[in-house]
């Protein structure tokens, strides 16, 4: 009885992950950005044999392939589309929530339906509206290997294997997206302390040291095109800390592109301020419990120390960048679950209190229907593209490195683009599009018209919202868009 029970709750949870997006994936402005493109290609490139990287194109960080292997399976069943591509990321996050809500019914010292309800709060939480369908080089990966090493901690059952093996998922947390860990180091501190044997923590770092010394062959010589934009400097440190509770608004009514920030709705506005007062009400009630020394409430304490290191990795960033905060949700729903456990309060209250919560996080999920930033839309794009082709236009130029990415998509290849910066994400696109140029071939530059496109251009014209000027002068393109002296030989690159 009790593993048929388990089986329903965690298949009613894969049916939340997936009807509560249903909204946003029928969506006419459901649509890939730059970044999801370029994860989009790299899959597309693994299954076609054609090209492989672990880690995003162009950068020797944002561990990838995760992702690049939960969207090939849709690749097959529904083809190369958008729709391949967030059914992918929509499988891996909800992979990881089911792990977390297990590490919550591990850990859980109360009712049963604790778990469940703060689960699936959890799901219709509008910070993770969007990101749970984002396909952005690494940071579902971490959500669903933190996910898989909470539910190990939380077993308590640490054999030499389950520890190797956490040591191994840390490692790639690191890889994928680093934010999740400072958050995690509380708790791998506290249960492999438990453990209470001076060769856990050799078994944990066994396996990081020996990945660390391949991965570190593997990036030799690997393109650093991108680079982690960060400030270690103490320069405006008061600031910094100042601003983190507006940070963890934004990120958690999920309203936000990179540092854009949208106006959210009534429902997400609400959810993120009572989510934001919950957090900081944690963190001064273990901070009471650690002045008073109250005893049975380590695990929480240090619950409350997680949500301090996650808070704390925001005083490094640049801008308003909401997804760096992204981990606070799953740590926050933990950590008031161990409080449950060490206080009394009514059943009634907290069922009542989460029922509205619900209620309002199944409002703001299905708001995100129209959410867009970009004003690109699938449709219009691809008669776009269509109309380059038609007249044999095939490589083109773009001073937008995200839209650069998108034309490549969308036309499935077909145009390539040569972005502003050189080599580029994937050098030998470049080179095609060059090479293809300076040899007389029909070619184009293209942008939005909603982006300024900083180039003058000669005979433009402007097609379905894009910009369009076939045959650009060659003394604008010599000048604005670097050439490679030769063709790259990138590991990558197998064309």
């Amino acid at each position: 009885m009790g593993n048929n029970r388990q089986y329903s709750v965690l298949l009613l949870l894969v049916l939340v992950c997936v009807v509560s997006r249903v909204p946003e994936l029928v969506s006419n402005k459901l649509l890939l950005d730059g970044d999801e493109c370029v994860v989009a290609l790299m899959a597309k490139h693994m299954m076609q044999g054609r090209a492989f990287s672990a880690f995003f194109y162009g950068q020797a960080y944002g561990f990838s392939l995760l992702e690049c292997l939960f969207i090939i399976p849709f690749y097959f069943l529904f083809g190369v589309t958008t729709l391949s591509v967030k059914l992918g990321m929509l499988a891996l996050w909800t992979t990881g929530v089911l792990f977390l809500y297990k590490a919550l019914n591990e850990i859980n010292k109360g009712d049963s339906w604790l778990p469940l309800l703060l689960i699936l709060a959890f799901i219709l939480c509008p910070a993770w509206a969007v990101w749970s369908m984002k396909a952005r080089g690494g940071y579902l990966t971490s959500f669903t290997l933190t996910s898989i090493v909470l539910y190990l901690l939380a077993r308590d059952k640490m054999r030499n294997l389950v520890v190797f093996f956490i040591g191994v998922l840390c490692f790639f947390i690191y890889q994928s997206q680093p934010l999740w860990l400072p958050g995690l180091v509380p708790f791998l501190g506290y249960f492999l302390l438990k453990k209470k044997k001076a060769g856990s923590a050799l078994l944990f770092m066994l396996p990081v040291l020996l990945l660390a010394v391949c991965v570190f062959f593997y990036k030799r010589g690997m393109l650093e095109f991108g680079t982690i934009q960060a400030d270690y400097t103490f320069f405006s440190l008061g600031a910094r800390l100042g601003r983190i509770p507006l940070l963890l608004y934004y990120s958690l009514h999920g309203n936000y592109y990179f540092d854009e920030i949208q106006k959210p709705n009534l429902f997400c506005a609400f959810l993120a301020v009572f989510f934001e007062v919950l957090v900081f009400c944690l963190l001064a009630l273990a901070a009471y419990n650690i002045a008073t020394r109250k005893k049975g409430t380590l695990l929480f304490d240090l619950s409350a120390l997680s949500l301090v290191f996650t808070l704390l990795v925001t005083v490094c960033s640049v801008g308003k960048q909401g997804r760096y905060l992204l981990p606070i949700t799953g740590y926050a729903i933990l950590s008031f679950l161990l409080l449950l456990n060490t206080v009394n309060i009514k059943k009634g209250i907290v069922f009542g209190v989460g029922i509205v919560c619900l209620l309002l996080g199944a409002a703001s999920v299905v708001s995100f229907y129209d959410f867009a930033f970009l004003p690109v839309r699938e449709k219009q794009l691809k008669n776009a593209l269509g109309h380059l082709t038609e007249r044999g236009i095939h490589y083109t130029y773009c001073n937008d490195n995200m839209f650069t990415w998108q034309v490549i998509f969308y036309s499935n290849e077909q145009v390539l683009c040569h972005e502003r910066l050189s080599p580029g994400r994937f050098p030998i696109y470049q080179w095609y599009v060059d090479s293809a140029y300076y040899s007389g071939a029909k070619t184009a530059y293209i942008s939005e018209t909603s982006i300024d496109p900083k180039i003058d251009f000669p005979g433009f014209v402007i097609m379905d919202d894009y910009y369009i000027a076939v045959d650009p002068p060659k003394n604008i393109i010599a000048k604005e868009f670097p050439r490679l002296a030769e063709r790259p030989k990138y590991y990558y690159c197998k064309e």
